[in-house]
């Protein structure tokens, strides 16, 4: 069998896509098995280990969906087609307005934040925020999903998707894809019962409602990944500002459902935007073609 015959054999020339989701699913649940495994034989506890140790773990299992896309691309485009994946986390020279458009979570958490407090929710208790924590919440957070996740999910995945489902029905094929790749997370989140459903329907909304937001900015800014990384590290960054860990608003779980309902009407109204702008440019094209 000559190297053409092997690589129309192989499952991932022939199925990129499925190939890269596969991949990115095994290599994530399995490194989290392997560590669970690991804690287990040496019978220690996840808070018993260094302060150090869980944000390493977090950021090493962030990275597996770029190691999938890495893989994949080398297989189908080799070491070019890597660069150019790669690159796109270089591509620096984009409109100004877009580098300020992926800082959108963070005022979208503000509101939440508002709207939780100005429906009875707990007062911020610590607003005495230290540079230790502002360089933990930059640091962790631009290093454990947003860079190592988006070569992933929007370098490699959805221009795919968009090529066959457009970008509606690819938005919701990759949201609901990246959200359930969460899964091991929900069962380590420590809820249970009826809170552990309205945690995983309001992390579920967030999370597909963010995919459409993204794919709307990818669309402007189709060779580059560095605002769709922005957009990524401020959704995180922002929700670990406003939740107990940072400006101390108590029950992360309710605030966590307003933050869901204000990414849906987000994404709603950006999308209901994009479309009448579409509409209207076409119609004006249509009028001076008369």
């Amino acid at each position: 069998m000559n190297s053409t015959e092997q690589k129309s054999n192989n499952f991932i020339v022939r199925r990129p896509l499925l190939a890269y989701f596969v991949l990115s699913y095994t290599f994530f649940w399995g490194f989290l098995v392997l560590i669970i495994f690991i804690l287990g034989m040496l019978r220690l506890r996840p808070d018993a280990l260094p302060g150090w140790a869980m944000p390493i773990i977090g950021i090493l299992g962030s990275w597996m969906p770029n190691l999938a896309a890495v893989i994949v691309t080398g297989v189908i485009a080799g070491r070019a087609g890597i660069r150019q994946l790669l690159g796109k986390f270089f591509a620096y020279r984009i409109a100004v307005r877009w580098y300020l458009v992926a800082l959108l979570p963070f005022p979208l958490a503000f509101v939440a934040a508002g709207l939780y407090r100005l429906a009875g929710g707990a007062a911020p208790e610590n607003m005495s925020l230290s540079v230790g924590f502002w360089a933990g919440l930059i640091i962790l957070n631009l290093l454990q999903g947003a860079t190592g996740e988006e070569a992933g999910w929007r370098g490699f995945a959805l221009p795919r998707l968009q090529e066959t489902h457009g970008p509606v029905k690819a938005s919701l094929i990759l949201g609901f894809l990246w959200n359930f790749w969460h899964l091991p997370l929900w069962i380590l989140s420590g809820y249970s019962g009826l809170d552990l459903v309205i945690y995983v329907l309001a992390f579920s909304v967030s999370i597909i409602s963010l995919t459409f937001l993204i794919t709307w900015i990818s669309s402007k800014t189709p060779n580059s990944l560095i605002p769709i990384v922005i957009t990524h590290f401020s959704f995180n960054a922002s929700l670990n500002l406003v939740d107990a860990r940072g400006l101390g608003f108590g029950p992360t779980l309710s605030l966590l459902a307003v933050t869901a309902g204000i990414y849906l009407v987000a994404a709603i109204l950006v999308w209901s935007a994009s479309v009448w702008s579409t509409q209207k440019k076409h119609r004006a094209i249509a009028f001076t073609m008369k």
